[in-house]
Parts: structure tokens; C-alpha cells; sequence
């Protein structure tokens, strides 16, 4: 038996004892294909955590990390049929993770395309208040683009007043969530702050810091800026300055692709299904994946402009025992019903499943 890889633990950790999984399900997810199918499948697997995490992987990779599991007794399957985790492998995942970091928040999905705009300048803020609060002007941004740059100083002129008050109230939010993590985790995570006579460290100086595999590392730090996201989310009141980042920074761009957020602004603006594909010049099932994206991605959707009576009825039956369900059951009672129709149903009733 060879030994495994840090990777191939992960590999490991995507897979279940209840349901196969096929090796391109599973390697659309991990790259990230940005498919409604590839979105749904993620969260029918319950691999929110593990979506787009390894976008530029080879597919030659992750074939040869599940023939090493398989080798090794830890999955069992084959592609065409899926793999599941045998009991070795389970226990073997168990005891690997009891003291190792691994992916796990679900708000990877809703946030894998802001997060690194959204970190960058969380970053950059830090650098400039505390160069700000010690009167320095004499120093290299680490955000070099000029329109992050132009970006920063309008976030710095609606925080009009004590410019000092505003750097000690940033600093004493990142305190306080910094509290909230391990000391060890604590510690990384600081790391990467830059400032007045203090330079981050890289990745792989932060692993020999703390005796780690730099693969750890960057999980470690990963995980904890999407726990700030979900802090941030849930606690606005508590952290003023780093929400109005993260606000500012979604509703910019949103959280859906840039073509579907588009499809959004014309429907709130008022603008129904056949106006948007007459407008946009975009076919019919183009648009309506648009809006399964954005059903997948925000909890709030207005599935009623949607479905009939009787259909929403169905739902809110599937949404009241947050249940799950697929399209061939969905058929079985809607024989007519359409392809859009019937994902909308099984996505609103799998988001509902998840997060209520």
C-alpha cells in the first residue's frame, strides 16, 4: 500500500458510503464547471465545500489519486458505475481529519466568484489604515490594479469623519473575529495582513512558521475567510466596517456569473421571461438557466413568478418536511411538466433541504 497524498485525502473526503459518484461529476466539481447540472449535482452530494477548489486540475490527477484509493482498498467502483467509500476508507478519512484540515463550509459555492476580489480588498484595507493611522504615505500598495485602487479611496469617502476612529473600528472587528479562531488558526490568518514596518508572509514561510504541509495552509486560510464571510452575513451589526466591504463588493458583481446577474437586473426591473430573451437576443433555455443559477445560488427567489398554483403547492409541501426530491419523481406527479419547471423544483427543494 503507497502512501497517500494530502490531495488524495481530499479526493477521499468527496466521496460517500450512500451514494456513487462518478469521476467527471466529481471533477466538474472540483474545478468549478459553472453548469446549473454540475451547481446541482454539488449540492446533491453535499460538496458545496469542495466546489471549484481546485480549478486548474488535470483530469489525469484525479484519475490517478481513484486508482490509488481503489489500489488501496479505500473506494470501491468503477467509473462508469461511480465509487463509494468502503469501511477502511472511512475510518481511514476519520482519523486522517480528526487532526488535519479540510474543506468543509458550504458557502464555497454561493461565494467562489467574489472571494478573491472580496479578500484582495479586505486586505489592501488593512494595509492602507495602518499605514493611514501611523501618517505614512511613503509606501508600495499591494494592490497594484488601479481600479481596486480608485475602488478603495471611494469606500474611504463614504467612511467620511476620524479617519483614526475608522482605522481603530476596522482593526477591533478584525480582533474580535480573530478571537473567535484557534490561536494557531489565529495566527495564520494574521500573517497575511500587511502594514506599517510589518510584511505578510507567503504560504510557504507561514507552513515552516508552524510545521505544516503549505497544502494545509492554504485550506486552513481558506476556510476561515469563508467562516468571515459567513460571520459578516450573519453579524452585520457587530462588524460595520468589513460588511460594507463584502456588501459593496456583491452588490457590484453579485454572486451568480456575470451573464446571469445581468438576467436578474432586467427581471427586477420588471421585465418578464419573454422580454429578457427578446432583449438580451439569448435563446429560451439560455435565460431559464440563468434563473436555475440564481435559484441554486440565492435562498431568496421568487419561485412563484414561476410555477402554477398547483406546483408551488407541491413545493411548499417538499419545503415544509425539507425534502428532497428528483425529477423522476417530480414527473410522476406533473407528467406535462416542463424540463425548466421541473429543475426549478428539484433545486428550490434541495436549497431548502440545506439551509431551511
Amino acid at each position: 500500500m503507497q502512501g497517500l497524498t494530502y490531495i488524495d485525502y481530499l479526493f477521499l473526503d468527496c466521496i460517500s458510503t450512500g451514494r456513487p459518484i462518478k469521476e467527471a461529476t466529481l471533477f466538474y466539481n472540483l474545478i468549478g464547471k459553472r453548469t446549473v447540472s454540475t451547481m446541482l449535482q454539488c449540492r446533491q452530494y453535499d460538496l458545496e465545500a469542495y466546489f471549484t477548489v481546485m480549478p486548474g486540475m488535470k483530469p489525469t490527477v484525479l484519475k490517478k489519486g481513484l486508482d490509488r484509493l481503489v489500489s488501496d482498498g479505500l473506494i470501491f467502483g468503477k467509473d462508469g458505475e461511480g465509487f463509494l467509500l468502503t469501511e477502511a476508507g472511512s475510518e481511514k478519512k476519520a482519523v486522517f481529519f480528526s487532526d488535519h484540515a479540510r474543506f468543509f463550509r458550504q458557502n464555497q459555492m454561493e461565494y467562489s466568484l467574489v472571494q478573491g476580489v472580496l479578500r484582495r480588498r479586505l486586505l489592501f484595507l488593512i494595509q492602507i489604515l495602518s499605514e493611514m493611522l501611523h501618517k505614512n504615505k511613503r509606501y508600495y500598495p499591494i494592490e497594484r490594479e488601479a481600479k481596486e485602487q480608485i475602488w478603495m479611496k471611494r469606500l474611504l469617502a463614504e467612511h467620511s469623519g476620524d479617519k483614526a476612529a475608522f482605522a481603530k473600528s476596522c482593526g477591533e472587528e478584525w480582533r474580535v473575529y480573530l478571537s473567535r479562531l484557534s490561536e494557531r488558526d489565529a495566527g495564520l490568518f494574521a500573517l497575511q495582513f500587511e502594514g506599517y514596518e510589518h510584511l505578510r508572509k507567503t504560504t510557504g514561510q507561514m507552513a515552516a512558521l508552524f510545521s505544516l504541509e503549505e497544502a494545509e495552509v492554504r485550506i486552513l486560510l481558506h476556510q476561515n475567510w469563508l467562516g468571515l464571510y459567513q460571520v459578516l452575513e450573519k453579524e452585520p451589526e457587530k462588524f460595520p466596517v468589513l460588511s460594507s466591504v463584502m456588501l459593496m463588493t456583491v452588490n457590484e458583481t453579485g454572486l451568480a456569473s456575470a451573464s446571469a446577474e445581468t438576467t436578474l437586473r432586467y427581471f427586477m426591473n420588471g421585465h418578464g421571461m419573454n422580454e429578457i430573451i427578446s432583449m438580451r437576443g439569448l435563446k429560451q433555455s439560455t435565460i431559464q438557466d440563468h434563473f436555475a443559477e440564481i435559484a441554486l445560488i440565492y435562498r431568496e427567489f421568487p419561485t412563484q413568478e414561476f410555477l402554477d398554483k398547483e406546483k408551488m403547492l407541491y413545493l411548499q409541501q417538499l419545503l415544509e418536511h425539507k425534502a428532497r426530491v428528483d425529477y423522476r419523481e417530480i414527473q410522476h406527479v406533473f407528467p406535462g411538466i416542463n424540463f425548466f419547471e421541473s429543475r426549478l423544483i428539484q433545486i428550490r427543494s434541495e436549497v431548502a433541504a440545506k439551509y431551511g
